[in-house]
């Protein structure tokens, strides 16, 4: 069943992905079908993670299912915001790593991983968790896409992508406003972890919960500089990447090392 879950979860990724290609390479309009493969893609990979994790009574989480997961959540993500071409050019990007994650997924022991049986406060500081580092994944994608349409505009260069890439100003609202709903969500996160935890700073935890927190505070003073003075450019913008990088290694990276190395 899981085999099966996972062909048809590929297919239609790449499938979605090689639409939106297509639409981008011959410069034509979105189609009815490229929405309904997309949607059928993400709801499969909803179904392939329910299978894995209920083959082992959801008693488990590991490198791969928190790695597909975001995978997950930033593929919906990126179908509900379909604003103009604001993110099409994202969006195949996002297809191909989510379609890499069920591969992984599918290779990956279901009971490998810390185990969150009956321990309700670990599983809402984990869903928390995961939904912030999405939501500021997806931001640093349209940080991405910021520094490059500054490097267009800069050099006067012109590509086959540029009619598809939006106003400067169209993704830096975008940017902003998944930077500041991410950082508000990270926070949360953090704090429900010295709620619901016993020791963010045990063995184990301790590079996550620093790194985690010190990615939070760049964030956070991103938002602050860009809501009480006006800032933006460049600066902000790679701040939010490197942010985005200590928060990576805060969280895959100890998990990467505890599932992986250590197990």
């Amino acid at each position: 069943m899981m085999l099966g879950l996972l062909a048809l979860t590929l297919v239609l990724y790449l499938v979605s992905a090689g639409l939106l290609w297509r639409q981008l390479a011959r410069e034509s309009a979105a189609t009815t079908v490229n929405g309904w493969v997309a949607l059928a893609a993400v709801v499969s990979h909803g179904a392939l993670l329910t299978w894995y994790l209920a083959s082992d009574g959801f008693d488990h989480l590991n490198v791969a299912s928190s790695l597909s997961v975001v995978a997950f959540l930033l593929a919906l993500l990126s179908f509900v915001r379909v604003q103009r071409n604001s993110g099409l050019v994202l969006r195949p990007v996002i297809y191909v790593f989510a379609a890499v994650s069920c591969v992984i997924l599918f290779l990956s022991p279901a009971h490998w991983g810390a185990t969150i049986t009956n321990t309700h406060g670990l599983a809402i500081h984990i869903v928390l968790s995961l939904l912030a580092y999405a939501i500021l994944m997806l931001a640093t994608l349209y940080a991405v896409q910021l520094l490059y349409l500054n490097y267009l505009l800069k050099n006067h260069r012109v590509n086959a992508l540029s009619n598809y890439l939006p106003p400067l100003m169209v993704v830096e609202k975008y940017f902003f406003r998944l930077l500041s709903t991410g950082t508000l969500l990270l926070f949360i996160a953090i704090a429900s972890g010295f709620i619901f935890l016993d020791d963010m700073f045990a063995q184990g935890q301790a590079h996550k919960t620093i790194l985690s927190s010190i990615a939070a505070l760049i964030y956070l003073a991103i938002v602050l500089l860009h809501r009480a003075q006006g800032m933006r450019g460049r600066l902000l913008v790679v701040a939010s990447v490197v942010a985005s990088i200590l928060l990576s290694l805060g969280y895959f990276g100890s998990r990467f090392v505890r599932d992986v190395l250590l197990s």
